[in-house]
């Protein structure tokens, strides 16, 4: 696992303003690696837990003062994400109804 890291890390490392590191880093280690095996049980959670919450706008906590960083941090994160893909998907779509 130790040189997939590092692959990534190269991958993250080359990323430009111009690409979104996510995007890049799912779309290259699919050649190196089984990307289903990337996402351990927590992240899958934490994204479950997500999309919850927005579902029923139910926060995480009673309070932000209450919610942990890394919580507010990996949802920022997947909640960037979530957006990138809908943009890139309705991008598509007008491309195609043109």
């Amino acid at each position: 696992m130790g040189d997939v890291y590092r692959e990534m890390m190269a991958i993250y490392d080359k990323c430009n303003e111009s690409s979104k590191i996510g995007t890049s880093l799912y779309h290259y280690s699919s050649y190196f690696v089984d990307t289903n095996r990337l996402a351990d049980n927590k992240y899958q959670s934490r994204i479950k837990e997500f999309r919850f919450c927005k579902t029923f706008n139910i926060p995480p906590y009673p309070s932000i003062e209450q919610t942990p960083a890394d919580v507010i941090d990996d949802y920022l994160i997947i909640d960037e994400e979530i957006g990138e893909f809908s943009r890139q998907k309705q991008s598509e779509q007008q491309k195609e109804n043109k």
